[in-house]
């Protein structure tokens, strides 16, 4: 039997704290160290003056004809943008993108705990159901985005493993022998990473995140040092993970930048790119004519950042009052929220709430700033509603599993519907598509939560009564369960769709062919494999992996070869015009 997490109340604050940040120390010169090495002339720049120049701003007009230039344009007239949407802590799929349709023992008692299914306490009332809306079955938690199924394909049929910190690894690296407290390799990608390796290289922010590894409770900081288990900087410079925190701190970032790319070093770069014959007809610039050479070499092999960052734009980032209110926005979503796991220290995320989020993923797209997001429930373990069997009644009165109704509106669906509006309605300057039309949105959490609790092994065992009693009382009945879902939304998603479903008997995910059909072997209700029957061999359960796939394949990207994810993408998602 597995131990419920022991989570304490939260802790708000409304910035980082300052004492002991971490902080990057500058490797630039200082303007007086600049004037004293190089006179205020050209001819002492080095390959670094230049490469930071064009970090900063791309390779000049004159290199346009370079494989990577032309690469960065021909992504800007054809952008893609890829959204993880992960609700940290795992929604209770059964109520949600898994519908399963079951008595509530909570109410009504069975002779065997092993056989109860134990629900919400208002669950069979109005509102507490399971339904079907264009062509979707569903649980009352998804009952606020049925709106959103028409562009919506749901994968029913899913599983993963028991644990937070591996399951959430996977579903950023996929399904692979992946040894957390091992160093990442280079060949490793999460698959934001394996996204913004091919789309990030014009943008400023490619790939930001908000989830921070290290705030997860059950992590001992000691053993995950280093390129231990999630690493930030795999891959080219524009496919490492940027974590954007809150608002302020972000544009804090992106006026840093600014500032930087405005040194005494950029304007003398500028200088020598503006009249480049005159320079290198000067004997005593060949150093600096070496040196530009050098670095464009270097800038092919690592990309750039590429694009200029405009301060106006920077300053009214995030504080536009009308969006704020689209996504219903209050001071205390900017706070931090810490957490303490287990009797660990308090942590983390540092990151603001989902809907402030939302927000900047949309300004940022808008501001064609960044690409690739990783929108991560603000508060540790939120989701993460553990019940042991004798707290489902106080004093003699049903109380039932906690109701996660709430939670997934503010956490999910209210922003998510904010940001879906913006999208759609904002265009994206190619052809009169929208931002909405070259996105990918993936909805899904690390693992699900589990209605039961078999009692056969307590029975069997060689306890006395009163222990058996102890036992069955104290067993947790929402535990960490592999059952779980995940949601697709996007230009290239096939909406109205829903593939796979989970046994009523047996709780688990029913295999799919791999045209998105259930293998017939097993009873489309029940999820038992029929008498006589076999498995066909083609026919799977997706897992992590899979979506990871997915969501590349969806964004034209073709994940093999790209990290170490062995699952393939569920071609069935995908639009037939995309084909």
């Amino acid at each position: 039997m597995r131990k419920p997490c022991n989570v304490d109340p939260l802790v708000t604050q409304l910035e980082e704290p300052r004492t002991g940040e971490v902080r990057r120390r500058s490797t630039e010169p200082t303007r007086r160290q600049f004037l004293r090495r190089v006179g205020l002339t050209t001819a002492g720049l080095t390959c670094s003056d230049f490469l930071r120049y064009f970090f900063n701003f791309g390779l000049p007009h004159d290199a346009r004809a370079f494989a990577l230039a032309a690469g960065a344009e021909r992504a800007s007239r054809n952008p893609h943008y890829l959204i993880y949407w992960f609700v940290e802590g795992g929604w209770m799929g059964y109520s949600m993108f898994n519908p399963l349709d079951t008595a509530n023992n909570v109410h009504d008692r069975l002779k065997s705990p092993s056989d109860e299914r134990y629900r919400v306490n208002q669950y069979g009332k109005p509102g507490y159901g399971v339904y079907t809306h264009d062509n979707i079955r569903y649980g009352y938690l998804a009952e606020p985005g049925k709106d959103l199924f028409g562009d919506m394909a749901i994968l029913s049929s899913m599983h993963t493993g028991r644990s937070h910190s591996r399951q959430r690894l996977r579903a950023h690296y996929g399904n692979y022998v992946l040894r957390p407290q091992e160093d990442r390799e280079d060949d490793e990608r999460t698959v934001m990473q394996a996204f913004a390796e091919v789309y990030g290289q014009p943008y400023a922010l490619p790939n930001l995140s908000w989830h921070w590894w290290l705030s997860d409770g059950e992590l001992n900081e000691a053993q995950y040092t280093g390129r231990k288990g999630y690493y930030h900087a795999l891959g080219p410079i524009h496919a490492h993970t940027i974590y954007a925190g809150t608002p302020a701190k972000l544009k804090r970032l992106l006026r840093e930048m600014v500032v930087r790319s405005q040194d005494v070093v950029n304007r003398e770069v500028q200088r020598f790119l503006d009249t480049p014959r005159a320079f290198i007809r000067a004997d005593e610039n060949i150093e600096a004519v070496k040196s530009y050479h050098s670095a464009r070499q270097i800038y092919l092999q690592l990309a750039s950042r590429g694009k200029e960052i405009d301060r106006s734009t920077v300053n009214g980032l995030f504080s536009d009052q009308s969006l704020r209110e689209e996504f219903a926005i209050e001071r205390r979503d900017e706070f931090l929220t810490y957490r303490s796991v287990n009797g660990n220290k308090s942590r983390t995320k540092f990151s603001p709430n989902v809907n402030v989020q939302a927000m900047m993923t949309y300004e940022l797209m808008r501001a064609d700033l960044s690409c690739a997001f990783w929108i991560e429930s603000r508060d540790i373990r939120r989701f993460d509603s553990h019940r042991t069997r004798e707290s489902l009644w106080r004093d003699g009165k049903p109380v039932g599993q906690t109701d996660q109704t709430g939670m997934m509106k503010q956490d999910l669906w209210d922003p998510l519907h904010a940001l879906v509006a913006r999208l759609k309605s904002t265009p994206s300057g190619t052809d009169g598509e929208s931002l909405f039309d070259h996105s990918t949105i993936v909805l899904t959490s690390e693992f699900g939560r589990s209605i039961h609790g078999d009692v056969d092994d307590i029975l069997k065992s060689d306890l006395s009564d009163k222990e058996k009693e102890d036992k069955i009382s104290s067993q947790d009945i929402s535990q960490h369960w592999r059952v779980t879902s995940a949601a697709f939304l996007g230009g290239n998603v096939r909406g109205k769709r829903q593939f796979g479903g989970i046994g009523s008997k047996t709780l688990l995910a029913i295999p799919l062919l791999p045209n998105g059909d259930m293998d017939p072997a097993y009873h489309p209700v029940s999820g038992e494999l029929r008498p006589d029957a076999h498995k066909n061999p083609e026919s799977l359960i997706p897992d992590h992996g899979d979506v990871y796939a997915t969501a590349l394949h969806l964004a034209d990207v073709n994940s093999h070869g790209r990290g170490r994810n062995e699952r393939g993408p569920l071609l069935y998602i995908k639009n037939r015009r995309a084909f």
